[in-house]
């Protein structure tokens, strides 16, 4: 499903809502509870993001992914998830396609495992002609 700006924008601000209110309740019940993040990026010809209720430090993120083909250019779109690990090395997980066309969007619900640790993480999406890298973005939640 694509959203258009005005339903990102929705969308992100009903997280803000629900972000206050789950620091309120980790505040005031004093268990561990998940952080909702959400990192998008777009280039020319692709958007996408990824979100996950990754709380730090961990070994194991499970994380939603979807991107979007933004032009009837012929390009195919990837995205894919990226990590850094406690030593701040860089992992680029494996790619996923949308060979669909213009205005078409992939879903992707998965996990990552890094025995390094889990520290920072984001969203790579990029725009390809059969394997040539055409161009690209990447955006952190850190």
């Amino acid at each position: 499903m694509s959203l258009t700006k005005s339903q990102r924008r929705k969308t992100l601000q009903l997280t803000g809502t629900a972000l206050g209110a789950l620091v309120l309740t980790v505040a005031t019940s004093g268990s561990a509870q998940a952080n909702p993040m959400q990192a998008e990026c777009s280039t020319t010809g692709a958007y996408g993001y990824v979100y996950s209720d990754w709380y730090g430090s961990d070994t194991r993120i499970d994380f939603s992914m979807t991107f979007t083909d933004m032009l009837a250019d012929g390009h195919h779109v990837r995205a894919r998830l990226v990590t850094t690990d406690v030593n701040n090395v860089r992992k680029n997980w494996p790619w996923h396609y949308n060979y669909g066309g213009n205005n078409t969007s992939v879903d992707v619900n998965s996990y990552a495992t890094n025995s390094s640790g889990i520290f920072n993480w984001g969203i790579q999406v990029a725009r390809y002609e059969g394997d040539t890298y055409l161009n690209s973005c990447t955006n952190w939640i850190v």
